[in-house]
């Protein structure tokens, strides 16, 4: 008897519609627009359109532990926080349009993001995350008001400058405290001490002294990405030189096990640093993503602590950070993953087998690559978010070609006079249209399952 699970047909439910699918200036001006009931305003008529020209793409998105709440980055450098409608699984006509609830400016790029394990909309007091950028402290903002709340000093001591954290986690089992990973060390802070240094550093090598000849056991690098599994409070911990570290007691203890990763051009599918480090719920599995590979790695950390298999044909050889989810549903283990070419890919229960597995089955959720596909906390819808840098082009050519025209106007005939003037007050060469508008599908979208 054939046991497979079939394969859904996603629906989208909700999206944020053609709000963000243009560079980050309109967009402003578009959220402005919106929230004045639909109303043009002062910003609109002043703000240049030749400001900013660069595409806003998603840069992330991420579920609230209550599934209420939506967290993205953008290239704007703003992090918006969108509430789940309540009658999102309701028959409607058309996709319900998203709107951010709130929207900070952090004034930096966010280089990482973490929501409190206890949020929960209908206490206030819950909704925070955390949010790191360069040459500022760690800051604690709650996902409801744009306010900072409090902020965590991570300073160099012998330059008094402040470090850049690439990776935070709140452990569910400590949610009191939180970890920061940055160069060649995680950091554990008191999330109830702002403005206090951290409490302990645990260096991720063995030395500073040792680090440039690789001496003792550890890794070096920066620490780009920190995971704890769920069963065990083993952390995980990843580098941009492609090393994996685990450590016991949430990074506390000792140093299990430290081991990097094979060459990529042993793999075949490519890899240029750690993105992702995610734990089965069983806390015996580890996912491995990274920048530039078109699949993830499968260890088998409790069992036999090897490299059992790759997840491949994700379609992500690029430079810009793609997210990967994994998911625990009745039906078994689910890995979820957004490629360049707009479409999500699912592979089901890959820990029961070794070596090559492809994906089970797949879906297109948009036209450029898909930065993010997270499952809600219910399984019954999934979030994805879409977009890649790109810029407006500008036709630098047509002043050559108006000059040509001019000079050939003063020995052509009346005919060919009466051709340049018509083509010289044409729409194309006008101020307003040398900019020629990018297909941008900068999309955030929720999907029924």
């Amino acid at each position: 008897m054939d046991t497979r699970v079939a394969a859904p047909k996603p629906t989208c439910i909700a999206s944020t519609l053609s709000t963000y699918q243009c560079t980050i200036s309109e967009s402003h001006c578009r959220e402005l627009v919106e929230a004045n009931g639909g109303q043009e305003d002062e910003h609109r008529k002043l703000r240049p359109l030749s400001a900013e020209n660069e595409s806003n793409y998603f840069q992330q998105a991420q579920w609230s532990a209550d599934g209420t709440t939506l967290l993205t980055t953008s290239a704007d450098n703003r992090i918006r926080t969108f509430i789940a409608p309540p009658d999102l699984l309701e028959p409607h006509p058309s996709p319900i349009h998203l709107k951010p609830y709130t929207i900070t400016s952090p004034g930096a790029p966010t280089y990482a993001l973490a929501l409190h394990p206890s949020y929960t909309l209908s206490s206030p007091s819950s909704t925070l995350y955390l949010s790191s950028h360069p040459s500022h402290p760690l800051a604690l903002r709650s996902a409801l008001s744009p306010t900072l709340l409090s902020s965590y000093p991570l300073i160099h001591a012998p330059t008094e400058s402040h470090l850049a954290a690439y990776s935070l986690l709140i452990p569910p089992s400590a949610p009191h405290t939180f970890l920061a990973g940055h160069t060649n060390a995680i950091s554990l802070f008191n999330l109830h001490r702002p403005g206090a240094p951290p409490l302990a550093t645990y260096p991720t090598i063995p030395s500073a002294r040792k680090k440039l000849v690789g001496g003792g056991v550890g890794m070096k690098g920066i620490v780009s990405y920190l995971d704890l599994a769920p069963t065990t409070n083993i952390l995980a911990s990843g580098t941009f030189t492609r090393s994996i570290g685990l450590y016991d007691a949430c990074g506390a203890g000792d140093t299990i096990a430290v081991f990097a990763l094979p060459p990529a051009s042993e793999l075949g599918i490519g890899g240029q640093g750690v993105t992702q480090l995610l734990w089965s719920p069983c806390g015996r599995y580890l996912f491995v993503a990274e920048r530039g590979s078109d699949g993830v790695l499968l260890y088998d950390i409790r069992g036999t602590g090897r490299l059992l298999g790759e997840l491949v044909g994700r379609q992500a050889r690029t430079n810009q950070r793609l997210g990967v989810n994994v998911v625990g549903t009745d039906a078994g283990l689910e890995v979820w993953a957004g490629g360049m070419d707009g479409v999500v890919r699912v592979w089901r229960d890959a820990q029961l087998g070794e070596g090559r597995r492809e994906a089970a089955w797949s879906f297109r959720a948009g036209d450029d690559p898909i930065s993010s596909a997270v499952v809600h906390p219910s399984g019954c819808v999934v979030a994805t978010c879409s977009g890649q840098r790109q810029l407006t082009r500008q036709f630098a050519d047509e002043d050559e070609e108006s000059e040509s025209e001019e000079s050939a106007e003063e020995t052509s005939s009346s005919e060919a006079s009466s051709s340049v003037s018509s083509s010289s007050s044409s729409p194309s060469s006008s101020s307003s249209g040398n900019l020629l508008s990018a297909r941008f599908d900068n999309t955030l979208k929720i999907w029924s399952l």
